[in-house]
């Protein structure tokens, strides 16, 4: 499993924007030390606490976690493309994802962790 000191998945009680992470993905959701993602992740649809303003990204799989690693800025790469850069740090996070996405997650431009959802 991933260290603890880098991210942990969020309890299955915790809201993350508008919803509660038991209804995006189940307990079994493990992230190993390579980043390979496994587990059992659910079917969400009019998710627009994730992107408000785009339909097309309100259904889909997501992907919670919480960052332990702190810093002021983060970058995510998607499938080695950067998508958001430089935003603001934050702790609690969420990915809409495919079984053919890796997602990576740089702290103040230092690389964190590369998530694989293969």
């Amino acid at each position: 499993m991933i260290a603890s000191d880098i991210l942990t998945i969020p309890s299955q009680g915790q809201t993350l924007y508008g919803k509660r992470v038991s209804s995006l993905i189940r307990d079994d959701v493990k992230v190993y030390a390579d980043g390979t993602v496994t587990g059992t992740f659910k079917h969400v649809t009019g998710y627009t606490g994730f992107n408000g303003e785009d339909p097309g990204e309100q259904e889909g799989y997501f992907f919670p976690f919480r960052l332990a690693k702190t810093g002021t800025t983060m970058t995510f790469k998607k499938n080695g493309v950067p998508g958001k850069t430089d935003i603001a740090w934050e702790a609690d996070n969420l990915f809409r994802v495919t079984a053919s996405d890796t997602f990576e997650v740089e702290v103040d431009g230092s690389s964190v962790v590369t998530f694989n959802f293969s």
